[in-house]
């Protein structure tokens, strides 16, 4: 009889671990993150990388704005996150002053709730500076090279 209790306050104490709620602490971990590359006519590299907190299924999309100087052209862009690239667009202003690069990144999310973002640019593997905010907002960052 002593070994069937034992077997049963066993058993209620495993089940009631697994029945514990753990949504919040892991929903809290989930993060997206996308890196495009993109490819200057004049030879400089700016990369951007966006890190989201929130599962891919969530992105509706992320827009990239990239003011460059005058003259200076997109001749590639690499996406890294293959299982967003469908999500991603971009559009190039020619109006920086020289050497000069301002990236604009906007995420929409499917759901209402305001996701926070952290926007990375980086200039040729070296000025990197950052903007945070949340989704459904302009996150702004100018590098440049003297």
């Amino acid at each position: 009889m002593y070994k069937i209790v034992r077997l049963l306050c066993l058993f209620a104490l495993v089940s009631t671990l697994f029945l514990l709620p753990t949504g919040s602490a892991s929903a809290a971990l989930v993060r997206c993150r996308t890196d495009p590359i993109f490819l200057l006519s004049n030879g400089d590299v700016v990369n951007v990388t966006v890190d989201i907190t929130t599962d891919a299924a969530n992105i509706r999309n992320i827009h990239y704005v990239l003011h460059v100087p005058a003259g200076v052209t997109v001749k590639k862009v690499a996406y890294t996150a293959l299982n967003l690239r469908l999500y991603e667009t971009y559009q190039v202003v020619q109006d920086s002053p020289v050497r000069t690069y301002t990236t604009r990144t906007i995420v929409t999310t499917r759901s209402l709730m305001r996701v926070p973002v952290l926007s990375m640019t980086r200039l040729n593997g070296v000025f990197a500076k950052y903007a945070s905010g949340y989704s459904g907002e302009h996150l702004m960052v100018t590098v440049s090279r003297e």
